[in-house]
Formats: structure tokens, sequence, C-alpha cells
């Protein structure tokens, strides 16, 4: 069964185009640059308490900035993460993977945010809070979020310049299954994973499988519908993954920190990148990988780590 129909799992992907104003001024790799303005933004527009933490505040299961950004979780309703301080976000915002750091004025970025689940509820949202944050310049510069378009068709979502939502979003459907013999996987921004307790800066194609399927399993508990068969799917594709051969696996580690207003430090977030390719029966795990193209794998979803593209032969 296709993960989408199985996992019922929402996935609304979209491209937000924005454009600098003036001069542009970021790091090599934008992610954390970009969420966490967005974080800082989307709390100041809707927190009622104007409290400094969200932790132990009474709105957190109605707040749309807890649901989106902080996530906590309902050990009552997902006992799967009773484990977990957080939930996964229902969203993934890859940043523009342009490696410039700096920039003129009239230069185009795109930024790629894929809604999960209910996610998508909350893009008027996205949209108001990019334009104040592109308004205020206090995240590499000023700039104008010029359109949003569907990343699955095209059409145009938002005119940014008559300010108005044109249409609902596409919601992707996924592919038709094929046969597929052949998978590699190229990742265009750091893989950030735990193995047995450590970051791994080595990872074969079984560790980010089982890292992605547990991800997946994980969006669909929350976002979507209970599997009708349990975790026996999981199960299923997990004795595949073991099965399959790896004919090659090159990674080196990318170098990265964040400030954390959080902590009040920079944080580390060495990830690797590069590229791995596998051969076997893949016919059943493709579409899961097809699936993880738009969400990702790791850590650090939610500022673009872990994308990758898949290539597929049969």
């Amino acid at each position: 069964m296709h993960p989408l129909s199985l996992l019922s799992l929402r996935i609304t992907p979209l491209r937000f185009r924005l454009e600098t104003l003036g001069p542009f001024r970021v790091p090599e790799y934008k992610g954390a640059l970009f969420r966490g303005g967005f974080g800082q933004f989307f709390r100041d527009l809707v927190c009622i308490t104007r409290a400094p933490v969200c932790t132990g505040c009474p709105h957190l299961a109605s707040c749309s900035y807890s649901l989106v950004f902080e996530t906590p979780v309902q050990p009552d309703t997902f006992t799967v993460l009773r484990k977990y301080p957080n939930a996964p976000h229902p969203f993934v915002m890859t940043p523009p993977l342009d490696a410039r750091t700096a920039m003129a004025a009239g230069v185009e970025m795109a930024l790629d945010v894929t809604l999960i689940g209910h996610g998508a509820e909350f893009l008027p949202h996205f949209i108001y809070v990019l334009e104040k944050m592109g308004a205020s310049g206090r995240y590499g510069g000023r700039f104008a979020l010029r359109s949003v378009l569907s990343a699955v068709d095209g059409a145009v979502v938002y005119d940014g310049a008559a300010r108005r939502i044109l249409r609902p979003p596409v919601e992707w459907r996924g592919v038709e299954d094929q046969p597929a013999r052949s998978i590699q996987l190229d990742f265009q921004t750091p893989l950030r994973m735990r193995t047995e307790g450590q970051y791994n800066t080595s990872p074969n194609f079984t560790q980010i499988a089982q890292a992605l399927l547990r991800r997946l399993s994980l969006l669909g508990a929350i976002y979507g519908a209970p599997a009708a068969e349990g975790n026996d799917w999981l199960h299923r594709l997990m004795a595949q993954v073991d099965q399959v051969r790896t004919e090659s696996a090159e990674f080196h580690v990318y170098h990265w920190d964040r400030m954390s207003g959080r902590l009040g430090r920079r944080v580390q977030m060495d990830g690797v990148m590069g590229s791995v390719r596998v051969s076997g029966d893949l016919t059943e795990l493709a579409p899961w990988f097809r699936l993880g193209e738009w969400v990702h794998v790791g850590s650090g979803t939610s500022m673009g780590m872990g994308k990758y593209r898949m290539e597929t032969e049969a």
C-alpha cells in the first residue's frame, strides 16, 4: 500500500519566492536563520501571555505558535511519544541553497516549505510571519515575499503584490509505484542523525532507512491516522532494508553552528553531506523514500536538514 494511503498523511509542498530589497548578508547554510526568525516573529504575533518561555503556559494545547513550532507532546493522546519532550513539527522549512553569503538587492531566493497534516491550515500564518520578518531586516537584511507557489503543479497560491491567497494549495498525492532495482540518495543539506546515542558521521543505508521509516511512522501517528495494520508495515519494511546491497556510500562532515536563543549560546549542528547507492528489490521501499524527499530525515528537519534527492533505476 502507498505510504500516504497507509498513514492518511496530508503533504502540502510550497515554494515561497523571496526577493532581497537591499544588501543581504547571511551564513552559507541559512536554515537556522530562516527558522529562527520565523519562530521569533510567529511567537511575537500570537503570544497572549508575553511570558518569556512557553513552559507551563495554560494555552499550549490551543496556541497556534505552540502547535506549529513547539509541538508539545500530549502523552495521553500519543503514547508512542512518551519518551520525547516534543513531537516532530508539522512543517519542514528548507532555506535557499545558494551558498553565497552576500547578495545585492533584487536577488530572488526560494524558501521551500512542506506543511504536514493540519500544518496546511496555518499557511496564512506562514505568509504573514515571513512578510513581517522580511520587512524588519533583522535577519540578514530586508526582503519581500513575492509569491507562494505550489511545489506540486507550480500554480500561484499567494500573490504578494495583491497580498491575497488565490487558491488552496495542492496536496502531493505520491507517484505511481514502479519497479525499482536501484536507489541513489544525494543529500542536498546536512544529514544529522544519532546511531546508538552518538552522532553518526558515516551513516549507511540501513541506518538512514531506519531513521526515515521511524520518522514517517511518528508523523503518521500524530498528523495522520493510525495504520489499519498497526506496525506490521514498519516491521516488514525494516526486514526488506536488511536485504539491500550497498554499492557505494561517500559522506563528509559539514561543519556549521547556530545561535540558540533558548540556551543563550552557539550550538554545533554538524551533519554529513554525500550520497549512498544501493541495489536489490526496492520496489516497495521506493515510495517511502519519495515521501522522504518532502519531509526529510534525521534531526533539524524544521530548518531544512536531511534533504535528499532520490534517483531510481528499474
